[in-house]
């Protein structure tokens, strides 16, 4: 039995060479840690015309909190 390799987030979005929505940094750039927005806020809609693809300081921004906090602005 031939064992499939599992995928991630960060390797699909360097593959399509995905690009942030809102500054336009390359998923290939050494710092743009790409993520996946949900319009919406439910993460179970997997309809592409729900999905946005923003760095995680733009994701930040756009969301209004602090990632790193974990709080609201």
């Amino acid at each position: 039995m031939v064992k499939r390799k599992r995928f991630n987030q960060t390797s699909i979005l360097k593959k399509l060479n995905a690009k942030c929505e809102r500054c336009g940094i390359s998923a290939r750039s050494k710092d743009s840690n790409l993520t996946i927005h949900h319009k919406n806020h439910k993460s179970d809609d997997t309809d592409w015309r729900n999905i946005i693809i923003y760095c995680r300081k733009c994701h930040s921004i756009v969301e209004g909190t602090d990632k790193k906090k974990g709080e609201r602005r």
